[in-house]
Order: structure tokens, then sequence, then C-alpha cells
């Protein structure tokens, strides 16, 4: 799934992307179609994750916050790094 097609309420939601941007609480990913927030906590990490790594992410929920569409982790939601296709 892109992020293009991601729509208000959707559960269970996955992504693959780069993060453009990101804080202590929030990721900017982008995955050429979109870019959209992502909320996450430490325990959703599999890995250490930095600006500019691929990731993907596992079991999100669509959300809207001053009408800006952003994923929230689910419970058992998870960040896995993907290896860079550039370097294989």
């Amino acid at each position: 799934m892109t992020i293009g097609d991601i729509e208000k309420e959707m559960r269970h939601v996955s992504i693959e992307g780069k993060i453009v941007n990101m804080d202590r609480y929030m990721l900017v990913v982008d995955d050429e179609s979109e870019r959209t927030f992502v909320r996450y906590s430490r325990r959703n990490l599999k890995n250490q994750v930095e600006t500019g790594n691929r990731v993907r992410i596992y079991d999100c929920q669509a959300v809207n916050y001053s009408e800006i569409l952003q994923l929230t982790m689910e419970p058992k939601g998870h960040i896995d790094l993907q290896q860079d296709p550039s370097t294989v």
C-alpha cells in the first residue's frame, strides 16, 4: 500500500518508505507517492533508525489531527529498518 492510498480511519495499515525527518515521537515518511507523519514510541522500534533510512512500518491506524492525515502505531505495530538497495 502507498501513502497516497491511505484513507482516514483505516486500520492495520503497513507502509514502506524513507524517513525524511524525525523526532522522539514522530517520523515523516516519504514513499514517492506522498509523505505522512507516523506517531511512534521507542517500543515500536526493532532497530535504531535515523533520517535517511528506509523503513517498513507495520500495523498502524490512519487518523486526522487538524485535518492532517497521520498514522499512529497499533499496540502490536513495529518499525523495521530496510536494507538500502544501493548497498546490496
